[in-house]
């Protein structure tokens, strides 16, 4: 086998084994997102220590609430948007996205970049109220 040859195998197993660390972190990492399978409500993805940015009152379904998470926290593997999360009226998780820009349903359906602008300090004070 020529030495060049050799070289090209070489650097591209290199260059395929740091791609596949750097898939793998990111999909870990991201994961870290999603709410544990104990997460039913609110206050428990709060206590999960996911970061929370804002939220959204949306119109469908009519008086849930649509929180989003840090985009910055996962800017490095290059999202097209935050992960989001949908609560009932009574502060119970009915769907969630770890890529927002990715979920037609939550852009179409759920009509995520319409409604009511909330702070996360408003969204727990809300679901407070409701127990």
């Amino acid at each position: 086998m020529k030495a060049g040859t050799k070289s090209f195998l070489k650097s591209s197993a290199i260059l395929t084994l740091v791609f596949l660390a750097y898939c793998f972190a990111a999909a870990k990492h991201r994961s870290s997102f999603a709410p544990n399978k104990d997460v039913k409500t609110f206050d428990a993805l709060k206590s999960q220590n996911v970061p929370m940015t804002k939220a959204i009152k949306v119109s469908n379904p009519p008086d849930h609430i649509c929180v989003f998470g840090d985009i910055n926290s996962v800017s490095w593997t290059l999202p097209s948007g935050p992960p989001a999360y949908l609560f009932d009226p009574s502060g119970e998780l009915v769907d969630f996205t770890l890529d927002v820009g990715d979920s037609t349903k939550f852009l179409y359906e759920y009509k995520i970049n319409s409604g009511t602008k909330m702070t996360i300090a408003e969204v727990a004070a809300q679901f407070a109220d409701n127990p």
